[in-house]
């Protein structure tokens, strides 16, 4: 074969296979040059009224853009084939949207405040603004422009968070940008933007909280979907799991942005960040298994209409809270019997939370009622109204009542009742009792807090002991069997105990325990057995987490 052949073989060959040849020989594959589509930028800056443009690289095909969020900060104009100018309305921060080819870019587009002209101050007394920053954050001060560096005598500016007198309580958005990570692959996820909360924040300024999300599944969300976004007050409450001060459960696929309602009476004072916590009914409330992952992309305060922040060093009077409506008063669960166990053995008080489940024997709820029967045990079973929707459910509690076990009270659902209002929390409280005094005889039950969240108020309007706890299970925190096992066995002597009726785990572990206490010469009780025995009183209004000797 001829060289002249040869080459030609390699060529055909070469343009067969999709490819080209290189000047040197070499057989390159065509469409491994092709570049994906990509943004001319990933995030770009714009001041209200201007305008800049972005365009979509690496393709010829028709772009479609869209606001993905923040449209009342943006606006897209002179929409190309495969550009875009996005002009700023108002300082805040958005989200571009470009589809092509099947693939979906995000542009992140932080719109500045417009900058007023500014007259060069006095070196004595230099001048500052009050206004928002470009992400809306009150108290950031805008720099003077000037030709000349400032003189080295000159005194620091005003510090921006003391508030001219009258001035308006403007909306506050926060740069996300500065928070560390926004897009979380597993939970617990939280946000802490507590550097951009100056001292003149009060949540009684401010109408809600609205938060800008993506959920990024693998398929269809689940059935049992839900997704909870709580404001946090405190670092310690920051966790990602926590209720915080106020939250919504409405983080749902199909929309791309969930509002908190900070219009509570009871909601005053700072705040720190928010905990997201995406769950699946059916993966005991941990995270979706197909949720690939979920991205927060906004964050706005919006402000009381009118609203004045206060004069400068005035500390606003705090919201009064309400003192107790029902006069205190001793409590003594009505189908109460102590005859069976010995005051002077050790004991602790067993608890459940979150039933009913059903009365199947397989169901969790009764794996445990079945052990503590087994075991010559009682428990205290905290029920939530909400769930009693079936007669299955409904004989649940029947059969705790028939075995001697306690029946209470966890409200009508599980959100915290904290931030809550005087008339939401006596009906989540009334309703449930109306559902628990049908079933079992009683009028009155002892109180277990969803997520043991407790506020004066609820004090005040709620009338019943409040059950905390000395021992946490942790099965609430995905805890394995033998975790649950390690964490009630340190129980001391007179300890209340949380659990979960609903949590497979902790079904899996009762059967151990009660039996590791029964050999230790332990005794398991109800709560109201536990006091009565020890001539303890409990009494409406109070919180109680153990009953020492």
């Amino acid at each position: 074969m001829t060289g002249k052949s040869a080459i030609s073989l390699l060529l055909a060959a070469a343009l067969v296979a999709g490819g080209v040849v290189s000047p040197n020989g070499v057989v390159a594959n065509a469409a491994a040059k092709k570049k994906a589509p990509k943004l001319s930028a990933k995030s770009i800056q714009v001041n209200v009224g201007g305008t800049k443009t972005i365009k979509v690289k690496n393709t010829k095909k028709t772009v479609k853009w869209s606001v993905k969020s923040g449209k009342k900060y943006i606006s897209l104009a002179k929409k190309k084939k495969t550009s875009v100018s996005v002009k700023g309305k108002k300082a805040g921060n958005a989200v571009v949207l470009a589809k092509v080819s099947g693939k979906k870019l995000t542009c992140k587009v932080k719109v500045n405040k417009k900058k007023a002209p500014i007259t060069t101050p006095a070196p004595t007394n230099p001048a500052v603004t009050g206004n928002p920053d470009a992400t809306g954050t009150p108290g950031a001060t805008q720099p003077a422009e000037s030709n000349s560096p400032a003189a080295p005598t000159e005194e620091p500016p005003v510090p921006t968070d003391v508030p001219s007198t009258g001035e308006e309580v403007k909306d506050i958005t926060i740069d996300l940008t500065k928070c560390g990570d926004t897009t979380f692959t597993a939970t617990p996820a939280k946000i802490d933007f507590s550097s951009q909360i100056d001292s003149r924040f009060d949540l009684k300024l401010f109408n809600s909280m609205v938060v800008g999300y993506e959920l990024d599944f693998d398929g269809d969300a689940p059935a049992g979907y839900t997704g909870k976004v709580a404001l946090a007050s405190t670092q310690g409450t920051l966790t990602g799991f926590d209720d915080g001060v106020a939250f919504t459960y409405n983080m749902v696929p199909g929309s791309n942005s969930v509002t908190v309602d900070l219009s509570a009476d009871t909601l005053e004072g700072t705040v720190v960040g928010i905990n997201v916590q995406p769950m699946d009914k059916d993966a005991n409330w941990g995270w979706p298994s197909n949720l690939k992952s979920v991205t927060i992309t906004s964050i706005t305060f919006t402000a009381v209409s009118g609203a004045i922040y206060p004069e400068p060093g005035v500390t606003p009077a705090p919201t009064p809270v309400p003192g107790p409506t029902y006069a205190p008063e001793p409590f003594v669960y009505e189908k109460l019997d102590t005859s069976w166990i010995d005051p002077e053995k050790p004991m602790v008080a067993f608890t459940f939370d979150d039933g009913p489940v059903g009365n199947k024997e397989t169901d969790t709820s009764m794996v445990i009622q079945s052990a503590l029967k087994k075991y010559g045990a009682h428990a205290t079973f905290f029920y939530i109204g909400g769930q009693i929707n079936t007669p299955e459910k409904e004989d649940e509690i029947k059969k705790a009542v028939e075995n001697g076990f306690e029946v209470g009270n966890h409200s009508w659902g599980w959100g915290s009742l904290s931030a809550m209002k005087e008339d939401a929390i006596k009906d989540s409280i009334g309703k449930t009792n109306e559902k628990l005094s049908e079933l079992t005889g009683c009028s009155n039950f002892l109180f277990r807090a969803p997520n043991l969240s407790i506020s004066a108020a609820m004090q005040g309007y709620i009338k019943a002991p409040f059950i905390n706890c000395a021992t946490d299970s942790k099965d609430w925190d995905n805890a394995t069997t033998e975790k649950i096992i390690e964490n009630v066995k340190k129980a001391q002597d007179g300890d209340v105990v949380l659990m979960h009726e609903t949590q497979k785990n902790t079904a899996d572990a009762i059967e151990e325990l009660l039996k590791y206490f029964t050999d230790e010469g332990w005794q398991i009780v109800s709560v109201s057995e536990l006091f009565a025995v020890r001539n303890k009183e409990l009494t409406t209004g109070k919180v109680y987490s153990n009953c020492p000797r």
